[in-house]
Parts: structure tokens; C-alpha cells; sequence
């Protein structure tokens, strides 16, 4: 019951705030991420298509050495065999690399 009361008062600051940053469209996602996976070697070499592309969890990243979330997201995905699972920064619907340079907020994560 508590942790519903948590959410609810975070669901209403962040109203209140005018935007959530926690929520990613996620067809946008979907499109960033398999944009930037199909650009790997092994990907494109095995014949994967965007549609062969899942998502598996965005969380909010903080960079290393900051305190404060800027509007990075750790974008976990696999493909559709299971055979490939990695993961990727995005920032604006941007994807790269990077994801050593970040801690994720694992209480700020929505599952796909």
C-alpha cells in the first residue's frame, strides 16, 4: 500500500512539473533502437530486420560522477530468437554507446 502512495505522489509531482520524462513513446524507442542495432556487424550479418528487434526495459541512466537525471535512458533489447541481448544510451530519441559512462536508476524503469 505504501509503495501505491509512493507512486501516486510521484504520478501527481511530476504532473505538476507539465511533462513526465519518465514516459518514452515507445514506438519512437522502438525505432531509435533497432535503427542503431541494425548498424552491428552481427546483427545485420544475421539477416535481423527491425521487426526482429524487441525492446526490454528503458530505465532513467545518470552519467558517472553526476547526481542529477538529464534525460538519459539505458535501453535494454534483444532480438525476436533471443540469440542477441544488449544495451543502449538514449538521449531525445538518440541512440550510442556508452553505456559503461552510466549508473541506471533502477527504480525509474518501465518493462516492455
Amino acid at each position: 500500500m505504501k509503495k501505491l502512495i509512493m507512486i501516486s505522489w510521484g504520478i501527481l509531482l511530476l504532473a505538476g512539473c507539465g511533462s513526465n520524462d519518465s514516459e518514452l513513446d515507445k514506438e519512437k524507442t522502438q525505432n531509435a533502437v533497432s535503427m542503431r542495432a541494425l548498424e552491428q556487424k552481427v546483427i545485420k550479418d544475421g539477416g535481423y530486420t527491425s521487426k526482429d528487434i524487441k525492446l526490454v526495459k528503458a530505465c532513467e541512466a545518470i552519467e558517472n560522477g553526476k547526481s542529477e537525471f538529464k534525460g538519459n535512458y539505458i535501453v535494454s533489447w534483444k532480438t525476436k530468437d533471443d540469440k542477441y541481448e544488449r544495451a543502449l544510451v538514449m538521449k531525445n530519441y538518440k541512440t550510442f554507446y556508452g553505456t559503461n559512462n552510466f549508473k541506471i536508476n533502477s527504480d525509474q524503469c518501465i518493462d516492455y
